[in-house]
């Protein structure tokens, strides 16, 4: 798979929207900023991400993954000077028999920068989603803030969720935060649903859409039409 170069410069603000995008290579320089939009909708089984951030740089990126598909991510964003700062926050959707996984780490390499870090899933059927996430602060980066929080709803039986949120903290003056959430549907939110004289199956499908759809907002008109239809065909 081909490798596209992303690189911002001269003190640029951008917003980009990727549909089915490849490999991705990213240099945000100082007080540079991309708003980065992100939508898999195709059969692509390992993507790469890759991202370096200049002093007083911002990088926020909204990844929608509704691929009927396996998938792997991997995504490394290094906070290289002071003021730089990064959010991510992924959605993804599985059913049949896929397996996704989506490893992310920031890395803070200077004092001073910040990074949040949201993944959001549904699995059903016989599928699997795995979030791991790394927030490394390496010894120096006084003064960092880093965050991660995952939730991974499982909606039948055979399906699967992990989320491992892992903190590598080699600095003591920085704040650190993780969370994470793997579970069922809440059987309360189905019965009032359901009490409402809503089935289980369009129940379901409304939860799915309260859980997921809220990232479509953040994309074209044209990629956010594909999103809701896609959620609402796999329920």
């Amino acid at each position: 798979m081909s490798t596209k170069k992303i690189v911002v410069k001269n003190n640029k603000k951008s917003e980009l929207e990727l549909i089915d995008f490849s490999d991705l290579e990213i240099d945000i320089e100082n007080d540079c900023s991309l708003v980065l939009k992100l939508a898999n909708f195709g059969n692509a089984e390992n993507l790469k991400i890759t991202a370096n951030l200049g002093r007083n740089s911002s990088f926020d990126v909204v990844f929608a993954d509704f691929s009927d598909s396996n998938i792997t991510v991997n995504s490394q964003v290094n906070l290289n000077q002071e003021g730089a700062n990064c959010r991510w926050h992924l959605a993804t959707l599985s059913g049949h028999e896929n397996h996704k996984k989506f490893d992310i780490s920031f890395i803070h390499h200077v004092g001073h920068t910040f990074a949040l870090m949201d993944n959001y899933g549904v699995s059903r059927e016989k599928s699997e989603i795995i979030f791991t996430g790394v927030n490394h602060i390496l010894e120096g980066a006084k003064g960092s803030e880093t965050a991660q929080n995952a939730k991974i709803i499982v909606f039948d039986p055979e399906a699967r969720g992990t989320a491992s949120p892992v903190l590598r903290i080699d600095e003591n003056d920085v704040k650190a935060s993780h969370g994470a959430v793997v579970g069922q549907l809440n059987e309360d939110h189905m019965f009032y649903l359901m009490s409402r004289g809503l089935s289980k199956e369009e129940a379901r499908a409304l939860i799915t859409l309260g859980y997921l759809a809220p990232i479509s907002k953040q994309f074209s008109e044209k990629t956010q039409e594909r999103i809701m239809n896609l959620i609402q065909e796999a329920m």
